[in-house]
């Protein structure tokens, strides 16, 4: 019988794999908060993707704390260190600019606290972790407050336009200027025109 085999399967133990679960649904709950925020505000990284990156983070350190430990000289933060570079390629696609103006800081940089989030609480740090999702959803709802932002105002534009093919190319330049609960739909009134509304 192959003994290293043996030493591979590592011995169920139901509070260790408990505490595994219950850290990985803590991560999952606190990249939903954060992702949920993000959808609310019509951006590019939503509920899936801020709960993906937690989950993995998590899945992660727990993978670089408990996976290696019949290793001599181990380096527990191998695995996890490669989060910290691996989340900077999603990052980076959802960063771009468009007429000189740079889009996409918040959402990239939320992206990257939620990676920290499940490293954090992968590595038994939950009150913590939890604590750092809640100060960043309350800091980006503040954010988007009247106090912070100074005077808005909310306009309903109605027109006729020939061709509703424009009504995307009108959405995606309100997207890009920041603008919040855009909504842009094309009405038909007849075989010729519509009805062009922006709320």
């Amino acid at each position: 019988m192959d003994l290293n085999a043996i030493n591979i399967l590592q011995p169920f133990n139901a509070m260790i794999e408990l505490r595994h679960f219950l850290a990985i649904l803590i991560s999952c709950v606190c990249g939903l908060a954060i992702g949920y925020e993000r959808t609310s505000r019509n951006k590019q990284a939503g509920v899936k993707t801020h709960m993906i990156v937690a989950l993995t983070s998590c899945l992660m350190m727990i993978i670089s704390k408990e996976a290696f430990v019949d290793t001599p000289h181990y380096d527990t933060a191998r695995v996890a260190a490669q989060v910290v570079s691996g989340i900077s390629f999603i990052g980076g696609g959802i960063i771009f600019m468009r007429e000189k103006r740079v889009s996409g800081l918040t959402t990239a940089s939320g992206i990257w606290a939620t990676a920290g989030i499940g490293l954090a609480i992968g590595g038994g740090f939950w009150f913590f972790g939890s604590l750092c999702a809640a100060i960043i959803v309350i800091v980006q709802k503040l954010a988007y407050q009247p106090i912070l932002q100074g005077k808005q105002r909310q306009v309903n534009i109605y027109c006729e336009i020939p061709d509703p093919t424009i009504v995307q190319s009108i959405y995606n330049y309100c997207h890009f200027e920041d603008y919040q609960s855009i909504q842009v739909e094309a009405r038909e009134l007849d075989g010729e025109k519509y009805e062009l509304v922006i709320r």
